[in-house]
């Protein structure tokens, strides 16, 4: 792997090398993976076939924290190389456009998720956990991307997913009774991450441009929001094979 691999391609490398370890003690992995991209609040599935009109993926979490995405195209992994070939046919079928900004933009949030189910045939354990690697698109301001026409709803509709983004954090942090995690798409995806007993990490990149200063600084106001909140201690999801 080079040293300009990306977040993706590093843990699901780390992800099977730790399996491989695991193997020893008796754990065997299942594991399957899904790309989606929410554009204009709508789910579409990178890895599979458009649905048919009227129909749409729905967002379903279960009384366990788990969630399933209807329709949501799940391809079996076995070892990294794999995964590496899925990205390459979501990235070519992610949205893209450009603006005064930036010439080959994204114009939607990219959701990569992995599904883990292990067993271990000596202690007779069964553990689940889903891991979700997001590329967040980039706030814009329209009075310098531009943007007009279809580039425009998709700005506001990036950046209503983000400022629900902030309201969701914004709530955890005052520990607010009610959490708006059903404003957007984004956050109601993310509800069991946020709100539940997972871990969750965030990077945020800057622009080093004097002419990027506002967006810079305003993406580290953000950073310093989600620094200061607290989503809970992360637990282990495990329990006896069934």
């Amino acid at each position: 792997m080079g040293n300009e691999a990306g977040m993706i391609p590093r843990s699901i490398l780390q992800i099977f090398e730790s399996s491989a370890e695991l193997n020893k003690r008796g754990w065997q992995f299942n594991m399957g993976a899904s790309m989606l991209e929410i554009y204009n609040e709508d789910i579409v599935d990178l890895l599979g076939k458009k649905l048919p009109a009227g129909k749409s993926h729905q967002i379903q979490h279960d009384n366990k924290g788990n969630t399933n995405i209807t329709d949501m195209t799940v391809v079996e992994v076995t070892h990294p190389g794999q995964v590496e070939k899925l990205m390459k046919r979501a990235t070519n079928a992610r949205s893209v456009g450009s603006t005064n900004l930036n010439e080959r933009s994204s114009r939607s949030h990219c959701v990569f998720r992995l599904t883990i189910d292990g067993t271990n045939s000596i202690s007779d354990q069964h553990v689940h956990g889903v891991l979700n690697l997001i590329d967040l698109a980039g706030s814009e301001r329209l009075a310098k991307s531009g943007a007009v026409g279809e580039r425009l709803k998709e700005t506001q509709a990036i950046n209503k997913s983000l400022s629900a983004l902030g309201d969701v954090i914004s709530a955890l942090n005052e520990q607010s009774a009610h959490i708006p995690y059903r404003n957007s798409k984004l956050t109601y995806l993310l509800q069991p991450c946020l709100g539940g007993d997972s871990k969750t990490l965030m990077f945020v990149n800057l622009n080093p441009r004097t002419d990027a200063a506002s967006e810079s600084l305003c993406s580290l106001r953000f950073a310093a929001k989600v620094n200061a909140c607290e989503v809970g201690t992360a637990r282990r999801n495990t329990g006896k094979k069934k």
